[in-house]
């Protein structure tokens, strides 16, 4: 249902938000009914059963649900859309004109993921390193906990 090896168009699609999976992690469809997963770029939210997790999804399902969004997502081998090892397009939501990857981080539900910091502009790195370190300043959303811990660590230490 969700192969994308079969699709092959530009690199930025419009399509509607269908379901929102958790902090950095949606289904949308496009506009020929064709359904796609999604992998917000740049940001790692905190899982589900970790502090935050829950909030963090239902801030995104606030934003999202139901809307029509610009996916921009880096070309790779000419026209295929970017995926990543789970078969997930990897894209930067534009909503309205908004950066909705970087409002999550700007807003405290979830990191700016530097370890793939290269998928992004640099000037995208600068505002979400400035946004993180933003949100810890005010403590926002999840930097209100004392000493939250990182989606990539929290996944290594429940394996």
């Amino acid at each position: 249902m969700f192969n994308l090896s079969i699709y092959s168009a530009k690199a930025d699609f419009t399509a509607k938000v269908v379901r929102v999976v958790d902090g950095d992690t949606v289904y949308v469809a496009n506009k020929s009914g064709k359904k796609f997963k999604v992998r917000l770029t740049g940001i790692d939210a905190p899982e589900q059963n970790q502090p935050y997790g829950l909030a963090s999804t239902y801030h995104l399902k606030g934003v999202l649900i139901d809307k029509w969004v610009l996916l921009k997502s880096k070309p790779k081998n000419g026209n295929i859309y970017s995926v990543d090892r789970y078969n997930r397009v990897l894209a930067k939501l534009i909503l309205n004109g908004n950066d909705v990857n970087f409002l999550q981080v700007s807003r405290g539900y979830a990191w700016h993921f530097t370890r793939y910091q290269k998928q992004q502009s640099p000037s995208d790195r600068e505002l979400y390193s400035q946004a993180e370190l933003n949100a810890k300043k005010n403590k926002l959303g999840l930097w209100e906990e004392k000493k939250p811990i990182a989606p990539w660590k929290w996944r290594k230490i429940k394996k």
